[in-house]
């Protein structure tokens, strides 16, 4: 039986530390700068590159400094822009998607093609196509299934954009600190 300890350590950076605390400030407003540049198809359906941020914050801190970022992110994302009444339901299909990326990314030496496709795959399978309509379903009482069929659609067609945006910025971000690392590392 895992201790309290040993359960909010489980993937993740120190919170106790002040690196991880900025890192997590400056991706929590990436996110919310990233989800504010959104294109609307529909006042249900939009088109984002937030989860750019919130994918590279989970290679670098992990599982749960990722949650408080999907907690802020979320009610941040909602005072700069709002549209409707808040709705804390939203941060928790975050929280699964920081989950995904966290499993797929934190603690690898590089990121894979395959990786990021699988990781992009289940954050936008689970996360777009079926907590977020199961949500609005609820909300507004719209049907389930319209909701998914068009989310489905969205998903299929941004999903390679997607995955070539994600690879090349986890590629950009980490193959490069870690290039300079070994470059120090030489001297």
């Amino acid at each position: 039986m895992k201790t309290e300890h040993s359960i909010f350590r489980w993937k993740s950076e120190s919170l106790a530390h002040t690196k991880t605390m900025t890192g997590l400030a400056l991706f929590t407003a990436l996110y919310v700068l990233l989800n504010a540049l959104t294109i609307q198809i529909s006042p249900t359906l939009r088109i984002s590159f937030s989860f750019v941020a919130l994918a590279i914050s989970c290679r670098r801190y992990g599982f749960w400094p990722n949650v408080i970022l999907c907690m802020a992110a979320d009610f941040l994302g909602y005072m700069v822009h709002p549209d409707g009444v808040y709705v804390p339901f939203f941060a928790l299909i975050l929280v699964v998607k920081a989950f995904i990326y966290t499993q797929l990314f934190y603690g690898k030496k590089q990121v894979g093609l395959w990786q990021v496709l699988l990781a992009q795959f289940l954050a936008d399978g689970i996360g777009n196509v079926l907590l977020n309509p199961l949500l609005l379903s609820v909300m507004y009482q719209m049907p389930y299934w319209v909701l998914v069929t068009s989310r489905l659609l969205k998903n299929a067609c941004c999903y390679p954009f997607e995955c070539l945006a994600l690879f090349a910025v986890l590629r950009l971000a980490f193959d490069r600190s870690q290039a300079s690392k070994m470059h120090a590392k030489s001297r």
